[in-house]
């Protein structure tokens, strides 16, 4: 069984090696692992041919993954990686199943809050003060990890979403919670819950 490992983890100056020991553990819980730099056209000299060819690589692999386990830890802000954001939607589309894990606890409003503050009392209107902010616009609150078009995609799946209950020092490094995750995705597949693509 394939799985698609989407990630901020791309970004990373070791990227190659977080991969490596991804597909390792995959490997140890029986799945084929496909990290989205394996294969990548890094030979192409034009940016914009570059990043057309990344995107479609990419999109290819998705298409022969059997399901996708994505890391939504908050990454350059306080919500996930946008190109991550997107997987999860192309995967979704396709019908496959996701499964996910955040090695950041806590809700999104509780992050926007932190990252941006309150707006100041009053200046909310008809408004829910509590999900208005400083930059003039609310955030949602439905007590979810992450923007609800992600969470109730994730719910759809009926796959886990593992979330840190305290914060890691390297959250784009640690492999704790990936490797919860995968056992997770076994009991999963082991009880006919997760099966592969015909």
């Amino acid at each position: 069984m394939k799985l698609y490992l989407a990630g901020p983890e791309v970004f990373l100056d070791d990227a190659r090696e977080i991969g490596r020991r991804k597909l390792e553990l995959c490997e140890r819980f029986g799945f084929s692992g496909l990290f989205p730099i394996d294969g990548e056209p890094l030979l192409v000299d034009d940016a914009g041919t570059l990043a057309r060819a990344i995107f479609a690589n990419n999109l290819a692999l998705m298409r022969t993954a059997d399901a996708v386990l994505a890391n939504l830890t908050p990454f350059r802000g306080v919500s996930a990686d946008p190109g991550t954001a997107f997987e999860v939607g192309f995967a979704f589309a396709l019908g496959k199943p996701v499964a996910a894990y955040s090695n950041v606890p806590g809700q999104l409003l509780h992050r926007a809050h932190a990252a941006i503050g309150h707006a100041a009392i009053g200046a909310a209107g008809a408004g829910s003060a509590h999900t208005f902010l400083a930059d003039g616009l609310h955030v949602e609150d439905f007590g979810h990890f992450d923007n609800l078009m992600l969470a109730e995609a994730l719910e759809a799946s009926r796959l886990p979403v593992v979330q840190a209950q305290t914060p890691t020092a390297d959250p784009f490094r640690d492999l704790s919670l990936f490797e919860q995750t995968l056992t997770a995705l076994a009991e999963a597949r082991a009880a006919g819950r997760l099966a592969p693509s015909p």
